[in-house]
């Protein structure tokens, strides 16, 4: 039952990048600006709070714990790392990247 629920959370992220729905807040912005974020404490913050809340969102939707605990510092570093690599990716999509790779991770016995 577990395994139906995280592939069904997959599916869901799937179908909601490919589908283009709207992204608010934070995620709605570049990797570039991602990378930038530094430069300003108020916009590292809100971008990072950004993303760790909407990695916390998928976490509670789910059966089984994603984040194991929630490593603030190895969320950090993965998009920090995404974003390097993809700078014109949206942080949002990157986000649902890294939802479904701690999910398929999770999912592991």
């Amino acid at each position: 039952m577990k395994a139906l629920a995280i592939g069904l959370v997959l599916a869901f992220l799937s179908t909601v990048a490919d589908a283009g729905s709207s992204i608010i807040g934070a995620g709605s912005h570049s990797c570039t600006a991602w990378t930038n974020r530094k430069k300003n404490a108020v916009v590292k913050g809100s971008f990072e709070s950004w993303l760790v809340g909407f990695i916390s969102g998928l976490n509670i939707s789910g059966e089984r714990d994603m984040v194991g605990g929630g490593d603030f510092d190895a969320i950090i570093a993965w998009m920090d790392q995404r974003c390097l690599t993809t700078p014109s990716d949206r942080i949002g999509i990157a986000a649902l990247d890294l939802g479904m790779e701690l999910a398929r991770k999770a999912a592991k016995p």
